[in-house]
C-alpha cells in the first residue's frame, strides 16, 4: 500500500528517512510551509517552480524564454495580478488575450471604479503574498530541471545573454548554491512587485 493520504511530499520524506535522501531527490514538487505541496503544471519552466504564494494555478509566468530570476519573479507577480483580476470577475483564463485589456475599462463603464478595482487587486495580491510560506526546493530533481532549462536555452535555442551564461556557470560550479540564489532572486522580484506600499 502506498500511503499518499498526506500527499507526495510527506510520502517522499518518509521514504527518504527509510531508504536515503536519493528517494526524495527523485520527486518534483513545490513545497509550502510545513506540509503543503503542489506539483508544477505541465509547463515545466523556472516560473513554474517560483516561490509564489499560490501554486497550482497560473499565477506565474510559464513562458519558455529565459528571464533572469529577479525579472522572472517580477513577471510572475504581474501574471498573478492579471490572473487574480480574471478570477475575481469570474472570467475563464482562456479569454485572457482580450479580457485582461478590456475588463478594467468594463468595470469603469459599468461602475466608475476602474482605479479602485485595480487597487483592490493589487492590495489583495500584496496581502496574499505577505503570507507566502514557500520553501526552497527540497529535491535535487527540481534543481536539475531548472539547470537543464537554462542549458537548453543556450545549447538548443541558441540564446546568447551574459546573464544566462552567468547562471549556467554558477550551476555548473555549485548547483545547490546556484539553485538557492536563483530561488531567492525570484522571491525578491515577486516581493518587489507585490508589496503593499511600493517604493
Amino acid at each position: 500500500k502506498i500511503a499518499l493520504q498526506f500527499g507526495v511530499r510527506k510520502f517522499a520524506r518518509r521514504l527518504s528517512r527509510e531508504k536515503g535522501r536519493q528517494v526524495l531527490d527523485r520527486f518534483v514538487y513545490n513545497a509550502f510551509a510545513r506540509q503543503g505541496w503542489m506539483v508544477p503544471n505541465q509547463y515545466w519552466t523556472p516560473g513554474a517552480f517560483a516561490p509564489m504564494a499560490i501554486t497550482g494555478k497560473y499565477y506565474m509566468y510559464y513562458g519558455r524564454d529565459f528571464l533572469p530570476p529577479r525579472e522572472l519573479g517580477r513577471e510572475n507577480a504581474r501574471r498573478m495580478l492579471k490572473e487574480l483580476m480574471l478570477d475575481n470577475l469570474g472570467f475563464c483564463r482562456f479569454h485572457r488575450a482580450w479580457a485582461e485589456t478590456l475588463l478594467p475599462d468594463i468595470v469603469e463603464n459599468l461602475f466608475g471604479e476602474k482605479d479602485a478595482f485595480l487597487r483592490s487587486i493589487t492590495l489583495t495580491a500584496s496581502r496574499i503574498t505577505s503570507r507566502n510560506a514557500s520553501v526552497f526546493w527540497e529535491s535535487e530533481r527540481t534543481m536539475d530541471m531548472v539547470f537543464e532549462f537554462l542549458k537548453n536555452k543556450k545549447q538548443i535555442d541558441g540564446v546568447s545573454q551574459p546573464e544566462l551564461d552567468h547562471w549556467i556557470a554558477f550551476f555548473t560550479r555549485d548547483k545547490h548554491a546556484a539553485a538557492y540564489e536563483f530561488w531567492y532572486e525570484m522571491h525578491k522580484g515577486i516581493h518587489e512587485m507585490l508589496r503593499e506600499y511600493p517604493v
